[in-house]
């Protein structure tokens, strides 16, 4: 007999629990005798009856905020086959600053034409993940700036959304002195949005909340390192993508996003158990399979219509910080680390910032992070080829360089052909004027790409990130055609061969 709270899938089972009540007699009184009897033979005794009570109540306070929850829901078809339905689209878009050119490719759609596009044809709802606002410019006083204007607009369109009575959620990290949030408050002030922030602080000690994800009529989903700031749509490099018409995808997002709002609460705790409606079914060793449709390419001189084409993936949602992953949720490290296990031929990582270590813990605190300079010196090891493109720009930490100097070393003493470790730095060039404006002209972008599969995320490849700061990544692992990852390869060799990409040399000085 299974007890209660072990049912095979790991759901509460209440169905066999009974209670049978002993039967009251009100209309003719028994003697001692058969009152004694009927004690004797009662499943509970009215003494009992109380404890009985007081028990039940207390599985009840223990189960229900099992079932509590915002997607309270039975389970879906795709999450029992494994296998989504729907004509998903899939495209990447991007934010190329002003200036940057790359001759014989063609631009790929704009973060500003697809934030457009997701507000203007909402119906329902849009849900936010933000870590700070500045889309008027009123945080850093650039409100003037000449290619400001596409902020403005986007936080036009989220105003009109929200006046037409779409319901707006967003899930923010906590105003600071760093992060004012006074575009979410003027929304929450006239009654346009509902605004929850999350002050990691009190939750894990250190952190933010710095993932980039919009859900809307939980159907459409934007992923990528851009920030709700004007700066990410014309002034900084940034890559996303954009999923239309998959509820598969935006569903298993939207419990990502579920765990944020339930976290944005005021005096809210981790829980030791996230509710059952939260968990996913689908990771690394159980990933979903979807057949997407691209419909864009990067390539200017392509006669490819890549519209009518269909791609089958397996894909999941990884998530970080480990303690905002209820059951099933793939770790965002993990998620890149087995990629990079699963690797063959090559691995392509383009990237802001790389550490081996944690920078943002309390003085004294911070320690040696190798997780992922271990993946990268075990994948060059085996013969794979690891070419990583991180950003130099002046507020670069200056221990990146010695660092990524050290994966450097290690191709002396590398024992298999085709194992190697190449390393560029990529410089967003800056004029006079570009220059005044601050934390722009950098290559903010946070991707993967393997000779097998494909990641795009959020997080700097940092320890920091994937300890106490919140971050998700997708993942499409190829399994017919590896067109998706050819789309992230394009855009790869298309900024390692550019003129912005330096060599790092080993006998070079870095300042």
């Amino acid at each position: 007999m299974i007890p209660i709270g072990e049912t095979s899938d790991g759901r509460a089972d209440m169905t066999n629990f009974e209670m049978d009540l002993f039967d009251t007699r009100m209309s003719h009184p028994m003697d001692k005798e058969e009152s004694d009897e009927c004690c004797k033979n009662s499943i509970i005794k009215p003494a009992c009856l109380p404890i009985t009570i007081l028990a039940f109540l207390l599985l009840m306070t223990f189960f229900i905020p099992l079932f509590n929850d915002d997607t309270s829901e039975t389970t879906k078809k795709y999450e029992r086959s494994g296998i989504c339905t729907d004509t998903c689209m899939l495209e990447i878009v991007e934010s190329i600053p002003t200036g940057l050119s790359f001759p014989g490719y063609r631009n790929s759609t704009s973060t500003f034409d697809a934030w457009t596009e997701l507000l203007k044809n909402a119906q329902k709802s849009v849900d936010l993940a933000v870590l700070y606002w500045n889309l008027r410019g009123l945080s850093d006083r650039t409100p003037g700036y000449p290619t400001a204007w596409q902020g403005n607009e986007t936080f036009n369109n989220l105003v009109n959304v929200g006046k037409r009575g779409v319901k707006i959620r967003i899930a923010q990290n906590s105003p600071d002195k760093f992060y004012s949030q006074l575009d979410s408050a003027y929304l929450q002030k006239h009654d346009l949005a509902e605004v929850r922030s999350l002050n990691f602080t009190a939750l894990l000690g250190s952190g933010v909340l710095h993932t980039k994800m919009w859900i809307v009529d939980q159907m459409h989903v934007y992923l990528g390192s851009a920030n709700m700031d004007w700066k990410s749509l014309t002034e900084v490099k940034e890559i996303g993508v954009l999923i239309r018409n998959c509820s598969c995808i935006a569903s298993d997002i939207g419990k990502i996003f579920s765990v944020y709002w339930r976290m944005g609460e005021e005096g809210a705790q981790i829980p030791s158990r996230w509710p059952v409606n939260l968990r996913t079914y689908f990771n690394a060793k159980h990933p979903l399979e979807i057949s997407y449709t691209l419909n864009n390419s990067t390539l200017a001189n392509t006669a490819e219509n890549l519209g009518s084409t269909a791609i089958n993936s397996r894909s999941f949602i990884s998530s970080s910080p480990m303690q905002f992953n209820p059951k099933g949720r793939e770790h965002d490290l993990n998620a890149i680390v087995t990629l990079m296990e699963n690797a063959v031929k090559y691995v392509r990582v383009s990237v802001m910032d790389y550490l081996p270590t944690t920078i943002y813990q309390p003085p004294g605190k911070n320690m040696f992070w190798p997780a992922l300079d271990n993946a990268i010196r075990s994948a060059a090891y085996r013969g794979v080829q690891v070419d990583l493109l991180i950003s130099q720009w002046p507020h670069s930490n200056r221990a990146i360089v010695p660092y990524l100097k050290s994966l450097l070393e290690i191709n002396k003493a590398l024992p298999k052909p085709g194992g190697k470790v190449n390393i560029k730095l990529f410089i967003v060039p800056a004029d006079e004027k570009q220059r005044k404006v601050p934390f722009t002209r950098v290559n903010h972008d946070k991707y993967m790409v393997t000779d097998n599969a494909a990641y795009i995320g959020t997080s700097n490849w940092i320890g920091d990130y994937f300890l106490q700061t919140a971050g998700i990544g997708l993942v499409f692992e190829t399994i017919d055609s590896p067109l998706i990852a050819d789309k992230f390869n394009t855009i790869f060799t298309r900024d390692w061969n550019s003129g912005y990409a330096k060599t790092l040399q080993l006998n070079e000085s870095y300042t």
